[in-house]
């Protein structure tokens, strides 16, 4: 551990934390850690226990466990500057360079010795080199099984009234389920101009392959470039983008559009956005179906300190999906949307996570096959629980479920994935 302050501030009687502090103190944290971590859910809320828990799970390797140790040290302490500054060096491991930033010049600000200011203004030098230019990448796999892989309809006979009574669907229009795998890679950077502007941008695809139904593979690449103005409380980000997306072996679809949102933060743990995107959606073989979708919305976030640390969010959204060509009114739509969902860290590296999302849809004019003018009101649940291994490295167990509910049977469809995922960081 990088001590921040002498040890006559540990002043505890206890056999246990005893043990503990003498483990930490021979530059042992594993042994702590291993000593304190059994007896967490019949302690934790005493600070004494917590600030050492959180001690050696960081210089044992679990910084994630150290945080809500530490937190619950500070919900109870906001005042105890020695839980304060290792709760920096946390942050710091997860990469939480804001937040470890906060923590730190929280401490500097005190009476505290100079050889504990100097350790301090250590950090923040490296903080602030770092954040000069920062580049983050990320490698992330995830296989499973999907029951629908192309959003079909079970329905193998349908009726189109423009044309006749019932019809038997071609076996690649019907709900077709398979095992998958999913490889993507990208990479975000950020490069400050000057105290307020930065340059920033990322680059990604995502390869998925069925094993089965490759004609439903699919092939992702998405780019971003802009810039971010931030000052106090408020940053205001504008930007390009673009993506490619391809089915089976073909192109399918171009996007090319741009993003502008403003970002408020109340204080270090709330935030509202209110974003608007334009984007120019190109499809390679069947240009009729070529549009301008335009999308403006606000996005409220929050994460809670003590037990669990619970993050919210809620979004709420608007716009409209215009069709170019003006014959194929039927295309075009106005989508109407409601996104909320949180995480709680459970301790130990483990999050649970979910969200819930509706999205009701009202398209242009009636369809020439089926003669009524199309709707749909789709709902999404995702949940799902995440283990950090080690800092940078991420497991994950997820199920996504997708009810569309349509007027036309063949949008009418719902789909379940089920997956497990690892995730590298660097």
């Amino acid at each position: 551990a990088v001590v921040l302050f002498c040890a006559s501030a540990w002043a505890w009687a206890d056999a246990v934390t005893d043990r503990a502090r003498s483990l930490l103190q021979r530059n042992d944290p594993v042994a702590a850690y291993n000593l304190l971590k059994p007896l967490e859910p019949q302690r934790a809320g005493d600070p004494e226990f917590d600030y050492l828990l959180g001690i050696a799970a960081l210089d044992a390797g679990d910084p994630e466990r150290a945080i809500f140790a530490l937190e619950r040290v500070l919900a109870v302490q906001p005042d105890n500057l020695q839980a304060r500054a290792e709760i920096g060096r946390a942050y710091l491991a997860t990469g939480e360079r804001e937040a470890a930033r906060r923590e730190f010049e929280a401490v500097r600000a005190r009476q505290v010795p100079p050889q504990v200011r100097s350790t301090i203004d250590g950090y923040l030098s490296a903080i602030a080199a770092a954040e000069q230019t920062q580049v983050t990448s990320y490698l992330d796999v995830w296989a499973g099984y999907d029951s629908n892989v192309n959003s079909a309809t079970p329905s193998s006979t349908i009726a189109i009234p423009a044309i006749g009574p019932v019809f038997t669907l071609a076996p690649s229009l019907l709900e077709t389920s398979d095992q998958f795998i999913n490889v993507a890679l990208g990479t975000y950077f950020t490069r400050k101009l000057d105290h307020s502007w930065s340059l920033v941008g990322s680059l990604g695809g995502v390869l998925r392959r069925n094993f089965s139904a490759s004609l439903f593979d699919t092939d992702t690449v998405d780019g971003s470039l802009g810039v971010r103005f931030a000052r106090g409380l408020d940053a205001i980000t504008i930007g390009l983008q673009g993506q490619y997306f391809g089915v089976g072996s073909s192109a399918y679809r171009t996007t090319g559009g741009g993003v502008a949102q403003w970002q408020h933060n109340f204080d270090e743990r709330t935030q509202v956005t209110v974003f608007g995107q334009y984007a120019a959606l190109r499809y390679d073989t069947q240009p009729v179906r070529d549009a301008d979708r335009s999308i403006g919305g606000v996005a409220f976030g929050k994460t809670f300190i003590g037990a669990y640390a619970p993050t919210i969010f809620l979004s709420v959204y608007g716009g409209q999906e215009k069709e170019l060509d003006e014959a194929y009114p039927h295309l075009g739509h106005t989508p109407v949307g409601v996104r909320l969902g949180g995480q709680l860290r459970l301790g130990g590296g483990y999050s649970a996570y979910g969200s819930l999302a509706y999205e009701q849809r009202e398209y242009g004019g009636p369809d020439p096959l089926f003669l009524v003018t199309r709707e749909d009101k789709q709902t999404d649940v995702i949940l799902g629980l995440s283990y950090l291994w080690r800092p940078g490295v991420t497991f994950r167990l997820q199920t996504w479920y997708t009810d569309n509910s349509s007027n036309i049977v063949l949008n009418d469809y719902d789909r379940t994935e089920t997956s497990l995922a690892v995730r590298f960081n660097f």
